[in-house]
């Protein structure tokens, strides 16, 4: 494959390879593709095969789903006590699962196998620094709830989730409080909270993987390119590693990613610039990822708002109300890093994000050329010591 641009990339994969679902044929191929490229600009390159469960990350839906409705039955058969466990047994695996990442029921999925794709970039001089490029290559499935109503997805999420709540709230005070008017209340929430979990648990995905061309490849292609430049006009006194992370969209691969090299970027006081969904109106450079519970390295934000600026970019700074990336991994291990997300000025999140319709055709390419420049950009400053 040739490389000539960053969204001729994306193009080019996409036809070879088609969606890349974790641990698919796809997304095999694609890494494979990648490695290639990589080695004609990288003075080394190396897969990093790891093992997880993907389908931990979303179809844990349905053990929540299943212990919540378990539990909505036994209240409504008089054991209050039960009910309350049970609920309690479906947030904590949602909060376990979904915001904490502990891949606590992960055992009862099947496991796939899967490779990172790292190329490294050695400066002129000393290795003084060690700066992360990051971005991934599998694509996701589609989402129906969130994909197709975003907001109002998000919106109805979050409702489901206080409805949940305020049910368990509800079944603990029947414990203590013996009162003729918490049952009727009880029983409109659990009605309610069982549709809303089932609704949820059904159209948080479907079957299908998207092509995932905004999501995340063109951000692939634009720290490739960044690589190819960086080869050819070698940072001073800074080690550039291109990391094309396998398994995003299940947040286990950079996970594996950080274990495997924790002690050396501690050690070597790593940074990390990671690029999601470049083709956006403008780039919000994250300060936190609320969802995951991380917040970002002030410094990296910093120098990348920094970086953004004197490329003239479209950006602002801010907390990621919703969704995350590898980014959020590297920065709760104690790892300086932050995500540049490429956003919608309608709705303040990725174009096209999680649907059919996330295709080559749909990149801006100038917003995807303006995240490479910003990363670029960013190697400077920690290079020049600014």
């Amino acid at each position: 494959m040739d490389f000539s641009d960053p969204v001729d990339f994306v193009k080019k994969l996409i036809d070879e390879t088609g969606p890349r679902l974790s641990g698919s044929y796809g997304e095999q191929k694609a890494g494979e593709i990648i490695y290639d490229e990589m080695g004609k600009f990288a003075d080394s390159v190396d897969k990093e095969y790891y093992v997880s469960r993907p389908r931990g990350f979303l179809d844990f839906i349905w053990f929540t789903a299943f212990f919540y409705i378990i539990g909505s039955i036994f209240y409504f058969f008089g054991y209050p006590i039960i009910s309350t466990a049970l609920i309690i047994l479906s947030l904590l695996i949602y909060i376990f699962q979904q915001n904490l990442l502990l891949e606590v029921i992960d055992i009862f999925f099947p496991r796939v196998k899967e490779f990172h794709v790292l190329g490294k970039i050695k400066p002129k001089n000393n290795e003084k620094n060690l700066v992360i490029l990051s971005a991934h290559y599998d694509s996701a499935y589609e989402f129906p709830l969130l994909g197709r109503h975003r907001k109002k997805g998000i919106l109805f999420l979050n409702l489901t989730v206080f409805v949940a709540i305020i049910s368990l709230i509800l079944s603990i005070l029947r414990i203590f409080i013996k009162s003729n008017l918490i049952d009727p209340v009880e029983y409109t929430f659990l009605i309610a909270g069982t549709a809303m979990i089932l609704y949820v648990s059904i159209f948080l995905r479907s079957k299908d993987a998207v092509p995932g061309a905004n999501d995340d490849l063109a951000a692939v292609g634009a720290i490739m390119d960044a690589g190819r430049m960086l080869s050819k006009n070698r940072p001073e006194n800074t080690e550039v590693w291109i990391l094309a992370i396998a398994g995003e969209e299940h947040m286990r691969g950079s996970k594996r990613f950080i274990r495997n090299h924790i002690d050396e970027l501690k050690k070597r006081n790593a940074i990390v610039f990671n690029l999601e969904t470049p083709s956006g109106d403008y780039f919000l450079i994250t300060t936190e990822e609320k969802m995951f519970l991380a917040k970002h390295s002030p410094e990296a934000v910093k120098i990348l708002e920094e970086a953004a600026k004197s490329s003239n970019a479209r950006y602002r700074v801010g907390p990621l109300q919703f969704l995350g990336s590898d980014g959020a991994n590297f920065s709760k291990m104690g790892i300086r890093a932050v995500t540049m997300f490429g956003l919608s000025e309608m709705d303040d999140m990725p174009y096209y994000w999680h649907t059919m319709n996330d295709v080559p055709e749909n990149l801006n390419r100038e917003m995807v050329e303006k995240s490479r420049d910003i990363f670029l950009r960013a190697v400077e400053i920690i290079d020049k010591g600014k």
